[in-house]
């Protein structure tokens, strides 16, 4: 059964649409609701007609992005009585798409995206420190320990987007919990190309327990700088990926991209 986070960012994910008309706008609902782990792998989504009728979009409009999903290997449909479509969760082939999806994104873009994605986990730390119960920063510091254990990108993506969530749902402030949703699905499939590095995932989780440590001693300023040193250091770990796959894509060498190993060095390098 669902709890009310995951409840709630799939009310996010699919809420009707301004567009109702565009297919690309319904894949990456669909794509993100499987590589967040709204949905878990095996899980059957809702029918076609239920499904369309919370986008408030046209059933053909759903098949046609359910085709493009499935051809992603995200989802497989089944026919007849028990049948329906499951997801099929990401693995190391889905790398290349999100790859060339990051590469597609020009330097002042990206840098907006990682602004806002500043901004918001920055306001909610300060409202956490104010607002969250014991039971928030409990959950807080299990999501961090599962960040700490996760051993693959796609697990660490997915531990990483729920704390980042979580902390915007202990603000208590509605709108920066549908924001931080909505933020979440053009920013962690960028953070889990970082994550294939193992020192991205340890510095990660050291930066992300210093943040719950702040929030749960009610320290605002030292919540607010640990959000933002959080946020920097993925940040840089995307920019300087996204200026290597540019300059693949053009075809001239750019700099190593497997290392992380600057960056980690500024947390500390604790695992």
């Amino acid at each position: 059964m669902a709890d009310s986070l995951t409840t709630l960012t799939r009310r996010v994910l699919f809420a009707p649409l301004d567009e109702p008309g565009r297919t690309e706008t319904v894949v990456s609902r669909i794509r993100s609701a499987i590589t967040l782990g709204i949905y878990a792998n095996g899980e059957q989504l809702p029918s076609e007609i239920d499904l369309a009728a919370q986008l408030s979009i046209s059933p053909v409009t759903l098949r046609d992005a359910l085709k493009v999903v499935r051809e992603e290997g995200l989802v497989r449909t089944t026919r007849g009585r028990s049948g329906g479509t499951f997801v099929i969760a990401p693995d190391e082939s889905n790398m290349r798409f999100f790859e060339s999806s990051l590469a597609q994104l020009t330097p002042i873009e990206l840098r907006d995206l990682l602004d806002w994605q500043t901004a918001l986990t920055g306001q909610a730390a300060i409202l956490a420190t104010e607002r969250a119960s014991a039971h928030d920063i409990q959950t807080l510091e299990a999501t961090a320990s599962r960040l700490r254990d996760a051993e693959d990108p796609i697990s660490a993506r997915r531990a990483n987007s729920r704390f980042l969530i979580e902390l915007a749902a202990s603000s208590r402030s509605s709108r920066i919990s549908k924001a931080s949703i909505t933020m979440q699905i053009e920013f962690s499939p960028h953070a889990m190309l970082v994550f294939r590095d193992r020192g991205a995932r340890a510095g990660t989780s050291v930066l992300a327990r210093q943040l719950v440590e702040a929030v749960a001693a009610r320290e605002t300023e030292q919540a607010h700088a640990a959000a933002t040193r959080l946020n920097d250091f993925l940040g840089e770990g995307i920019t300087h990926l996204h200026h290597a796959l540019r300059e693949r894509e053009g075809g001239v060498a750019g700099p190593e991209t497997g290392s992380m190993s600057a960056v980690t060095a500024e947390t500390g390098g604790r695992p």
